[in-house]
């Protein structure tokens, strides 16, 4: 018997002591994952009243041979980390941007 339940994007893991909710999911590339697995970022609501973090992630789709559910690949991260990150990569994407143009 499993406690994790899954509901429309909802992931509730009582073991864990905090509810996840996917916000946005992407098919896996890597060559071990392809076919089998996503890429899913969430947030991650712990009970008790601490700050939610978001947490990016490979899980295994119905299609692995030991089923649905979350892999260890992955990070949990800050709020204020989250923050550093989306600055890093809208760096990295105007460089990249920039090299594109200009060939």
């Amino acid at each position: 018997m499993t406690n994790v339940v899954i509901k429309k994007g909802l992931v509730f893991d009582m073991t864990r002591g905090f509810n996840q909710e996917i916000r946005w999911r992407v098919p896996a590339t890597a060559a071990k994952w392809r076919g089998k697995a996503e890429v899913v970022m969430s947030v991650a609501a712990p009970l008790g009243g601490k700050p939610p973090t978001i947490d990016i992630r490979v899980r295994r789709t119905i299609e692995h041979p030991k089923g649905e559910g979350f892999t260890r690949e992955g990070v949990r991260l800050s709020q204020e980390d989250a923050t550093t990150l989306i600055k890093a990569i809208e760096h990295a994407l105007s460089e990249l941007r920039e090299t594109d143009a200009t060939g």
